[in-house]
């Protein structure tokens, strides 16, 4: 982490003190590499992979600004800044399946702020007119994020759409549970793609795919084991923890075939609570019987995309990198 931070410090702020000595770019001498600063739009399309049904249907637009600079003839530093949404709903599961039997959703709004070190594969030396016309490149780097995943109320209870992490819909923050998820993580984006240099020399135009891995296994709100529905803190806790015998899809009010649901998986099953209410579900939809999500693995997302960057200073005198 360290060595991200400083090496963005070193190579914007170095280019910026260089750059107001230098009041034209002059002649580099030989085998010198040009260093540049550009900036840039990239219109992408993000994906969530996690412990809720998602796939191509769920992949949803969003967008990045970034600031780039080059440092060496293969080597450049970026900082960018996303916006996008991450979606996934077991609706969408085979009827027969678990994951739909467990009838889960959610819709996360984020925004992402991250630093990478790009690697173009074919170098360019010399002035930036003279870079390289294409060249794949991978990329790397740290990200911090801020999510805020939210979940449509039962049919029977409304239509607004509510934040899940201050529910603590598996326990958390009650006596005998995990504390609550935060809603700010860091992640590892690492990804790669091709750049093409534009006609018109300060253009260039890139596709490329970008996978975060993050240390959460909740940016879908579901990572851990049901709840006691007796241990949640109020009636939206325990309507949107445990969802299997909702009679219709939350989601676009479609029926749910729960005398399919009850042939598989049984029929449902009441328990009384510690603060004498009885609740009900699935019978093995309930905690000690079965995980409401997958505890080994953390959830992940996907950006894909295309830019446009513009070059907006060239010629400046900044200490190069050798790799």
């Amino acid at each position: 982490m360290r060595f991200f931070f400083l090496l963005f410090c070193f190579s914007f702020l170095s280019c910026a003190v260089f750059a107001q000595r230098l009041p034209k770019p002059k002649a580099l001498p030989q085998g010198a590499t040009e260093g540049y600063i550009s900036v840039g739009l990239l219109m992408n399309a993000w994906q969530y992979i996690g412990d809720i049904q998602s796939g191509a249907k769920f992949i949803r637009p969003g967008a990045t600004l970034f600031v780039s600079r080059k440092v060496s003839a293969h080597w450049h530093t970026r900082l960018q800044l996303s916006v996008g949404r991450l979606e996934g709903d077991d609706a969408t599961a085979s009827p027969t399946s678990g994951v739909y039997a467990r009838n889960l959703h959610f819709r996360n709004d984020f925004k992402e702020l991250a630093g990478l070190l790009v690697y173009e594969w074919k170098g360019s030396y010399s002035k930036y007119t003279r870079r390289s016309s294409f060249t794949p490149y991978l990329m790397g780097g740290l990200a911090i994020l801020h999510h805020n995943p939210r979940a449509k109320v039962p049919t029977t209870m409304g239509s607004d759409w509510i934040d899940l992490q201050s529910l603590g819909t598996e326990g958390q923050g009650r006596i005998g549970y995990e504390k609550p998820y935060n809603k700010v993580q860091i992640t590892i984006p690492m990804g790669l793609g091709l750049r093409f240099r534009t006609p018109d020399k300060r253009w260039d135009f890139a596709i490329e795919v970008l996978p975060r891995y993050t240390f959460t296994d909740y940016l879908d709100d579901v990572g851990g084991e049901y709840p006691d529905m007796a241990d949640l803190a109020n009636p939206w806790s325990v309507a949107l923890s445990n969802r299997t015998l909702e009679a219709t899809q939350a989601r676009n009010n479609a029926p749910r075939d729960l005398g399919q649901i009850y042939t598989k998986f049984g029929e449902p099953v009441s328990y009384v609570g510690f603060d004498g209410l009885t609740y009900q579900t699935l019978p093995d939809f309930r905690r000690g019987k079965d995980k409401r999500g997958n505890t080994q693995t953390k959830d992940l997302y996907v950006s894909y995309g295309f830019h446009l960057s513009y070059i907006l200073n060239v010629g400046l005198k900044c200490p190069q990198a050798r790799w």
